[in-house]
């Protein structure tokens, strides 16, 4: 059910964002953040208190922002951990939206949320963890009955050789952007596909190639009445350039940093069957139970021209900024609590009502076994 809460005070707002990784992520975080923060901010003013923390690639890695405004940004004093720790702690939030799209940002920064006992927006630490692994993700969906492209698991030290025939994709398993993504359409082309590849990761799915029909997107959010699968989002792609590549979602700068966003073609809602949706349906909800979602998950799906879907890959974050995917394919329902803003203040009320509830699980003492947190 929808979580009422019990004052009517601010609720206070951490965003977090940055990169412990890189200036190409610590980029792409900020971004969103700053619009998530300029869609949300003048709309939510009378209910929630925002907060800023950023990470940086280089140490001192933390910093604690005034507001997200350039000049803030550069002039944040840099604290090394114990002292953002401290910081964290001191500032008593309520709800975190995290914005880091790294590896550590989605899993080990997510878990320091968990640690310092503040709830956040969108999926856990450990289930970002398997999304986060496209050999896992498949795995998972293919025990679940959610049809998925045949695959090959490659290793950069094992010498294995690729047994599936042309064509097929080669991806690094734990990359996003299509970083790495190469399509192969015959023998002469797999060497050289598998050094791009190896070079953004050692492990890397060779994957079936599926015939272009249709290339979708599609979403599932958690509601006060269920599982509410959002309408598709289908991107238009040329026959001469079959598969979404990294500059489909960002464009560069002349030195090959990312500087800011594809426009990509897109048609939403999606023109598909009846059948396909129904089929589409049944099948995101499985993947976001199977997969262990929480709040929200997103989808990249391959359908052939028989209108078969394959899921390819779970992206399970999402900033809030209005163009993110989540809040358009929300918006496009036409319905009034998934429209972007009800929409944000209800996935902020859900993140604070897991507190209450671990709150009130803690005090009935009745938990068990490893996840207890009875006594903690």
């Amino acid at each position: 059910t929808e979580p009422a809460m019990q004052d009517s005070r601010k609720l206070k707002i951490l965003h977090l964002l940055g990169s412990a990784v890189s200036k190409y992520y610590e980029f792409l975080s900020t971004s969103y953040a700053i619009e998530c923060v300029e869609g949300t901010l003048e709309a939510t003013k009378d209910d929630f208190q925002y907060v800023f923390a950023v990470v940086h690639p280089t140490k001192p890695q933390w910093s604690f922002p005034e507001s997200l405004s350039k000049k803030h940004l550069q002039e944040a004093k840099r604290v090394g951990n114990a002292e953002a720790m401290q910081k964290l702690i001191a500032m008593k939030i309520d709800v975190a939206v995290p914005h880091m799209f790294c590896y550590p940002g989605m899993t080990t920064y997510r878990s320091l949320l968990d640690l310092l006992e503040i709830p956040f927006v969108g999926n856990s630490a450990d289930t970002m963890a398997l999304s986060t692994n496209k050999a896992h993700t498949r795995a998972v969906l293919e025990s679940a009955g959610v049809p998925v492209p045949k695959a090959q698991l490659l290793r950069n030290d094992d010498n294995a050789e690729i047994t599936m025939k042309t064509p097929l994709i080669l991806k690094p398993c734990s990359e996003d952007n299509s970083m790495g993504v190469a399509l192969v359409r015959d023998k002469k082309e797999i060497e050289a596909g598998l050094k791009k590849a190896f070079m953004f990761d050692s492990e890397i799915l060779c994957e079936q190639f599926i015939p272009l029909g249709k290339e979708l997107r599609i979403c599932v959010v958690e509601t006060a009445e269920g599982l509410k699968v959002t309408p598709c989002q289908e991107y238009i792609l040329p026959e001469s350039r079959p598969i979404r590549a990294s500059t489909d979602k960002l464009t560069e700068n002349k030195d090959g940093m990312a500087n800011g966003f594809a426009k990509p073609t897109v048609v939403l809602p999606a023109k598909i069957s009846s059948a396909l949706s129904q089929k589409l349906e049944k099948f995101v909800k499985k993947a976001h139970v199977a997969l262990g979602c929480r709040d929200y998950s997103l989808y990249d799906v391959r359908v052939d021209p028989e209108d078969n879907p394959y899921f390819l890959e779970a992206g399970l974050y999402c900033s809030f900024a209005p163009r993110s995917q989540v809040c358009n394919m929300a918006r496009i329902t036409g319905e009034k609590e998934m429209q972007y803003i009800p929409l944000f203040k209800q996935m902020i009320r859900r993140a604070a009502s897991r507190m209450q509830a671990m709150k009130s699980a803690k005090e009935s003492g009745q938990m068990f076994g490893m996840k207890s947190a009875a006594g903690a």
